[in-house]
């Protein structure tokens, strides 16, 4: 019995130690990623090669939004009737200081002689406009692109000349058709060295993988393992993924963009970044061959099958869709508004409580007020849920600091 004992004690000893290093490597095979950026839930993409176009979409997205309905003569009423929407929805969101995510892009929205002045503009727009809390990411030529190096190099070091580290202007970029890990590993050069040269912390500037391509798809889990460290989401490319995979047509739903929906999502998810889905294509834009009221239905028409195409993105784990024009932003963001109304988010609020007096109470499990289970299971999934909400405005921070969702640091609080 001796002898036994001796050797349970031994291998608990090694057990523990062993068991220590594997749930160390677990947690660095994923993504450690500020709360800001879980606020994705909106990406506005604006062409750099257009300024004006590109400066309104950084610090008055909303604004412009507003401008539009006007002009085409939408009431919020009518918007919000269209949408079965409350109306005070359409007021929270077209009231809100800024879009989630800016996007300036200077691969597909930029003709190959634009491109020096796409630059020039990116940097100054970097540099010069106050956007607020908008995160503001740059999307270079890909990999096979011979500008690909240039893009990044002038954008990045410029950017951030003769300013303080904690001051740089960028939160990372948008690496399209991205395929294989080696062009993740050679990204990962690049950012370190400019990183080097201008004095920032490692990991500063984040990646998004743009997948948009059959080998994309079937690599996900390889390029995100590749770029872990700098991982900020995984969006899908629905347009080139149609054009690489030779489909007879671009659909949103078409199966196979089900298919790598349901890729990313599983991937993003298990690396602990946002999944973001793809555009809706047909734009809510009137013209003049038509009349006011048919203007006027078609930009109506539109934006409810961007909110509808959102309702999907929410429906199958998406966190966040792609746009572009400032109404689709707008309806999306009612979308996802949605899945966080004020009421979910005190439902959800309650159920933490509840389970935490069960918790202190040394009950493993408890039941909810429709005698639904609450458990460490499903306060470990409403905490995720309710971390998420927080990043994007809908509970207080403070609260949220409270019930232990977000750091002192992340809600800003001095205790």
């Amino acid at each position: 019995m001796t002898g036994t004992t001796t050797f349970a004690e031994s291998l608990r000893a090694t057990a523990r130690d062993g068991q220590a290093e594997a749930a160390q490597q677990t947690a660095a095979a994923r993504t450690s990623l500020p709360l800001r950026y879980l606020r994705q839930q909106g990406h506005l993409t604006a062409p750099a090669s257009e300024p004006v176009l590109a400066e309104k979409a950084l610090g008055s997205a909303h604004r412009v939004a507003e401008r539009l309905l006007d002009r085409y003569g939408i009431g919020r009423d009518r918007l919000a009737e269209r949408l079965g929407l409350d109306e005070s929805s359409v007021d929270e969101v077209l009231a809100a200081p800024g879009a989630p995510l800016v996007l300036l892009d200077l691969e597909d929205g930029v003709a190959p002689g634009m491109v020096a002045q796409a630059r020039d503009n990116a940097v100054r727009l970097l540099r010069e406009t106050d956007r607020g809390a908008t995160l503001c990411f740059v999307r270079p030529a890909g990999v096979e692109d011979p500008r690909c190096a240039d893009d990044l190099i002038e954008i990045l070091l410029r950017a951030g000349d003769g300013l303080r580290p904690d001051a740089y202007p960028l939160d990372g970029i948008v690496m399209p058709k991205a395929r294989h890990a080696h062009e993740i590993e050679w990204l990962e050069g690049v950012l370190t060295a400019i990183e080097d040269e201008l004095g920032l912390e490692r990991n500063r500037i984040r990646v998004s993988l743009q997948i948009e391509t059959g080998f994309g798809v079937l690599n996900l889990r390889e390029l995100a393992a590749a770029s872990r460290s700098r991982l900020a989401g995984i969006i899908l490319g629905t347009v080139d993924l149609s054009a690489d995979l030779l489909l007879q047509e671009v659909r949103y739903r078409h199966p196979v963009c089900e298919w790598a929906r349901m890729a990313i999502v599983v991937v993003a998810g298990a690396m602990g970044v946002p999944a973001i889905d793809g555009m809706t294509l047909d734009f809510p834009i009137g013209s003049a061959e038509r009349s006011v009221e048919e203007n006027r239905t078609l930009v109506l028409d539109r934006m409810r099958a961007n909110y509808d195409d959102a309702l999907h993105s929410i429906d199958v784990g998406m966190s966040g869709r792609w746009t572009g024009h400032p109404l689709q932003l707008v309806a999306t963001e009612l979308a996802f508004r949605g899945s966080f109304s004020s009421a979910r988010v005190d439902r959800l609020v309650a159920d933490v409580e509840r389970f935490g007096v069960a918790a202190r109470d040394e009950k493993g499990a408890t039941a909810g007020p429709q005698g639904e289970l609450l458990d460490i299971g499903t306060d470990r999934q409403v905490r995720a849920q309710l971390r998420r909400a927080a990043a994007w405005g809908y509970l207080d921070m403070e609260r949220a600091a409270g019930l232990g969702l977000v750091t002192d640091a992340e809600s800003g609080a001095k205790r």
